[in-house]
């Protein structure tokens, strides 16, 4: 609408609106509103360029609000510019082309680079992909406009001729910009990893040669498939399940010794088909992630994860940047042709007689030609020092392409992703939101004038207002937004989760190899009950009362057994009142104990973020109605308890009123209306802390693996139940560690979009 509103006021300088304004301020915008626009064009393309790039790393909402503002406008300054410039030159009486009118007409193809975009961000979100057939009717407009407006200040000048070269850089930059957007889009994407068409075995002369052989007399037999390997394979059958062996597989010597840091590079790359398909929502073969499998396996977390971030970082290069066209042999030969266009014509502008121009203009024109020159020449230097360019020289093996990416590691920008994680903690949330409501000077106000029902009374009403509905919901969010933070992924998180995924593996092959594939698969659709079958067969070893040991798992199998939301929810609260316990603090020192507390709370606090302000990312469910009414009765909780300062106090009391909620069930006072679990959760972390015995800390220890090992199947969970495309569009926002679960589960091998096949083979036939 903003933009709309600019449109027409920018566009009004002949029109009768203008007249309400005084004539000097007419005067002085029908001068200077195309200088202006043409300079703000340029000026967002640099804000573009610099910080374009910036939203992998980064979460800032400010980054996103500038980044988002700037990509509106920019192709809006450049159309709108177009237009005005079209209408100026309209302006011309007779055959006579003003001086001032030619000098502009330069403009017009230096604008249309403009709307070719920069190479950090050529789509904001994945909608702009799938809208590239839009744009381009959108700029085939601007090109035609352009074009006749430089037509009609023709004169024969030396500027004219100028414009030429200027128009083919421009058209290429458009023509870049719509390809890629082209090339992104879903539907190409995906039919861009089709394999050629086969059409297999010919059916019809197998037939006719087995009814000639029965025909003549022989005994046909049909011999089953015969495992032959792919076309350019190595013939080595991949079908097989992994065994112990697989698990430790150095890599070669001679590749540490030749590409150094490059190495992770190029193994990223070489499973990057892996995630093509992925983000394309295609099936993966066993074969495709048999060697991803075996080479994470002989590496570590964090190794593993900083494959993900390479790979993740060229997905979003291949979704949001000009990387299908600028890290290729015909893109560099494109960036040398426009960057040898408008060096030529600066060249020339800067010698060539300009005296008969406005100095303004001529001014305005340098900067206009060194601006695109220097965001030109930017564009190569990030060029040069990308994941791509240390992948290209990895693969020449010499010294000297050794030593520049020694270089080039030294000085590029060590972070590939946001490298954190979004944080929200229910109960710090409410205290915080009581505190506010029993400190507010206009609840007292009404509590005091009208009485306490007068507030409920209040909010009804205002709940039947439409601009109510969007201020309360507005203010909602900002709250949640400024109660959430963030923290570090740290190395001990990654060697957690990716322990326990190797663990799988290790389950999965000593189910045996016809077993392995269809039970690898099925991993990612445990959210906690895996775990609980872990803890039982271990209690099983310690106590003989086999009876005693199904209660214990019967308490905690409801809170897995639940939709989702609930679970993550009731698992939320009762980490935190767990890692609130004063009796935990004597025994847990440093080590693996207090690497298990802080990776469950902060594996708890992110997936109720992700409950809280990625819904979508989550599997459907009423996650938020339900987050809403605890909220509700946890700050009716803490605000009727006016000594509550923090969460352990909270938890404290929490524990004194429920001390036999055993007897007394939440859900038999409280009925189906409200969806809180407050209670339920606090029923829950007392039965996980019932389990410990007299070995207060071995029991402390592996009651935090215990909770740790459940956030993790649940965080699994999630990252593969969350849609491909929702994966895809938080890349822009820094990157989530839910979506680096998703790629490192997929390369594992444990994903539902796993085909189990057997193979290439063929039906050979035996005449007896």
């Amino acid at each position: 609408m903003l933009v709309t509103i600019l449109s027409s006021l920018a566009l009004t300088q002949r029109r009768g609106m203008m007249h309400i304004f005084p004539e000097s301020l007419q005067k002085f915008w029908s001068n200077w509103n195309l200088r202006f626009m043409v300079v703000l064009s340029l000026g967002i393309q640099c804000i573009l360029l610099l910080f374009g790039n910036k939203r992998k790393f980064y979460t800032s909402i400010y980054l996103r609000i500038i980044l988002w503002s700037a990509y509106l406008f920019a192709d809006w300054f450049a159309t709108t510019s177009l237009g005005v410039l079209s209408s100026k030159e309209g302006e011309n009486k007779d055959d006579f082309v003003e001086p001032k009118y030619v000098i502009i007409a330069l403009w017009g193809p230096l604008l249309l680079i403009h709307l070719g975009g920069s190479d950090t961000i050529t789509a904001y979100s994945m909608e702009d992909n799938a809208l590239w057939s839009r744009r381009l009717v959108t700029y085939i407009g601007q090109v035609v406009v352009a074009f006749l407006t430089f037509l009609r200040s023709w004169t024969n000048a030396d500027l004219n001729i100028l414009a030429v070269p200027i128009f083919i850089a421009g058209f290429i930059k458009i023509g870049e910009r719509i390809w890629v957007l082209w090339c992104a889009s879903s539907q190409q994407f995906k039919e861009s990893l089709f394999p050629d068409p086969d059409s297999g075995p010919n059916y019809a002369r197998y037939m006719e040669a087995y009814n000639s052989a029965s025909y003549e007399g022989y005994d046909v037999d049909v011999q089953g498939l015969i495992q032959t390997p792919a076309a350019g394979g190595t013939g080595v059958d991949h079908t097989h399940a992994p065994s112990q062996g697989d698990i430790n597989i150095p890599l070669p010597e001679t590749d540490h010794d030749i590409y150094g840091p490059a190495i992770t590079v190029r193994k990223a790359h070489k499973f990057l088909k892996i995630s093509k398909l992925l983000f394309a929502d295609l099936i993966l073969s066993f074969q495709d992630v048999s060697e991803s499998r075996s080479s994470l396996l002989s590496g570590n977390g964090k190794k593993g994860f900083e494959v993900m971030e390479i790979e993740l970082g060229f997905m979003y290069d291949v979704f949001y940047t000009k990387a299908a066209t600028v890290y290729s042999l015909v893109g560099c030969f494109l960036r040398f042709v426009t960057l040898s266009c408008t060096i030529s014509v600066l060249s020339v502008f800067f010698v060539m007689e300009k005296n008969q121009y406005p100095k303004m203009d001529v001014f305005i024109t340098s900067v206009l030609l060194i601006g695109a020159i220097i965001l030109e020449i930017y564009s190569v230097i990030l060029v040069l020092f990308s994941d791509w360019t240390i992948l290209w020289l990895s693969m020449h093996k010499n010294k000297v392409s050794s030593k520049v990416i020694s270089l080039i590691q030294s000085v590029k920008y060590k972070k590939r992703w946001s490298c954190s994680t979004g944080q929200f903690n229910l109960i710090s949330f409410c205290i915080s939101k009581a505190r506010k409501e029993r400190h507010s000077n206009v609840g007292k106000f009404l509590r005091l004038k009208f009485g306490s029902s007068t507030g409920k009374a209040f909010k009804k009403r205002a709940a039947k207002c439409a601009l109510a509905k969007i201020i309360t919901g507005a203010w909602l969010s900002y709250q949640k937004y400024k109660h959430t933070n963030t923290k570090t992924v740290e190395d001990d998180l990654k060697e957690i989760i990716f322990e326990d995924f190797v663990d799988k593996i290790k389950e999965g092959i000593n189910m045996g190899e016809d077993e392995f594939a269809k039970n690898i698969t099925r991993f990612c659709n445990h959210r906690g009950d895996k775990v609980l079958e872990r803890l039982k067969s271990e209690l099983k070893a310690q106590i003989e009362d086999e009876e005693k040991v199904e209660t214990m798992i019967r308490k905690l199998r409801w809170s897995v057994e639940v939709e989702f939301d609930q679970s993550i929810i009731l698992w939320h609260i009762a980490t935190n009142i767990c890692y609130n316990s004063e009796s935990d603090e004597e025994v847990l020192e440093k080590g693996r104990v207090l690497s298990y507390k802080e990776a469950s709370k902060c594996l708890s606090e992110y997936m109720l973020y992700l409950l809280v302000m990625r819904p979508s990312m989550l599997p459907n469910g009423i996650g938020e109605i339900r987050f809403q009414d605890t909220c509700a009765e946890a700050t009716e909780f803490v605000k009727d308890r006016h000594s509550i300062q923090d969460e352990k106090q909270v938890c404290r009391i929490l524990h004194k009123v429920s001390r036999d909620i055993d007897k007394v069930s939440p859900s038999k006072v409280k009925g189906d209306r409200s969806k809180s679990v407050l209670f339920d959760a606090f029923r829950l972390a007392k039965n996980v802390r019932e389990i410990r015995n007299d070995d207060v800390e071995w029991e402390t220890k592996e009651m935090w693996k215990f909770i740790t090992q459940v956030w993790v199947e649940m965080l699994a969970y999630a990252a593969c139940h969350c849609q491909v495309i929702h994966h895809a569009q938080h890349l822009r926002h820094g990157g989530e560690l839910l979506t680096h679960v998703w790629l490192l589960m997929a390369h594992l091998g444990i994903t539902d979009r796993l085909q189990i096949s057997k193979g290439f083979g063929r039906a050979k036939l035996i005449r007896k």
